[in-house]
């Protein structure tokens, strides 16, 4: 019974901390950006396949949502 609670809660996790991490500092934003947009990508890239790889179609629409919103924002930024 753990085993479909993991399979769900896991992406939304990794989702949730991906979309919700703390703005920086003007100071630490330049430094390393592309090693950071980097991890970024690769984090994005391994999110989505975890989300993918699940079965559930509820799952796959909130990625979904999640992944207008976030490419909205960073046009609006």
């Amino acid at each position: 019974m753990t085993s479909w609670k993991k399979t769900i809660a896991t992406p939304f996790k990794k989702a949730a901390t991906f979309f919700n991490q703390p703005q920086q500092t003007p100071h630490n934003r330049h430094a390393n950006a592309k090693a950071r947009e980097e991890h970024e990508r690769r984090s994005v890239k391994e999110l989505q396949g975890d989300v993918m790889a699940c079965g559930y179609e509820d799952v796959l629409v909130m990625w979904s949502i999640l992944d207008k919103s976030n490419s909205s924002n960073s046009f609006s930024s």
